[in-house]
């Protein structure tokens, strides 16, 4: 037997989360349904199911294997609780048809056009890499030059600003109106 431990949420007691009246009504009408579904289905087929998927999840890590398995019983117990048949989900591989001479001729056209344009794009970027490099080395400077501008106009206008507040200080003529 295994023994390891996993938290579930679907083992939490529902006491601990106080439920509307509408909420207690769903949550019993689900616990019906799946009681009238166990009670249905052989014990083989409900373990089984909950056995691979156990198996899938510790190999995993993931509980994603046990929530699915859960969930397609429930969604089975509910559609039985209304009276419906069971779902039966069957996976079939599609068949690999062969393909005609004139479509493998389509596919290698295909192919070699994608080479050529790829080999084109690539020669266009190399040639187009000086370009861009000294497009960048213009727009740096020209950055630069732009940051210098900023401090110098930042400098010029505290210097402005402290000839102004000293005039103000020492003009009689001039009153300065707070508020």
């Amino acid at each position: 037997m295994l023994d390891f431990e996993c938290p579930s949420l679907w083992m939490t007691p529902l006491d601990n989360y106080p439920m509307s009246v509408l909420e207690t009504e769903e949550a019993d009408k689900f616990m019906e349904a799946t009681f009238f579904y166990d009670a249905e289905l052989k014990p083989s087929e409900q373990t089984d199911g909950f056995a691979e998927a156990t198996l899938t999840a510790l190999e995993t890590g993931e509980l994603t294997p046990l929530v699915k398995e859960e969930l397609k019983y429930t969604i089975q117990s509910r559609r039985l609780a209304n009276g419906q048949s069971e779902l039966g989900v069957e996976f079939t591989e599609p068949e690999q048809g062969q393909l005609t001479e004139e479509e493998k001729e389509k596919i290698v056209k295909r192919r070699e056009q994608n080479k050529l344009a790829a080999r084109r794009f690539r020669q266009r970027r190399r040639a187009k890499g000086p370009v861009y490099a000294k497009e960048v080395n213009e727009l740096e400077a020209d950055n630069t030059r732009k940051l210098a501008e900023i401090r110098r106009l930042r400098k010029e206008r505290d210097e402005l600003q402290a000839m102004l507040h000293n005039h103000l200080l020492v003009c009689p003529t001039v009153t300065i109106q707070t508020g």
